[in-house]
């Protein structure tokens, strides 16, 4: 089962047992929340946000997947 949601708390990326924080990804290139705070986003510049920080993660699963069977391929 998939869920969509549009929170800057959490971003739930594939199945809803999967949760990533928003500022983790966020604080990882130096963006913290009151940055974000002082530029008084739309609600269409926090969904881009959202759905950016979505695609990092499945690029980053994706990658992660694919380092996996480079590995297996490998041995």
């Amino acid at each position: 089962m998939y869920k969509i949601s549009v929170q800057l708390g959490t971003c739930i990326v594939s199945k809803i047992t999967k949760n990533v924080s928003y500022w983790t990804v966020l604080d990882h290139y130096g963006i913290s929340q009151e940055d974000l705070k002082k530029l008084n986003l739309s609600y269409e510049e926090l969904y881009e946000i959202y759905t950016t920080i979505q695609k990092h993660e499945q690029v980053r699963k994706f990658l992660k997947n694919l380092k996996g069977k480079i590995e297996l391929t490998n041995d």
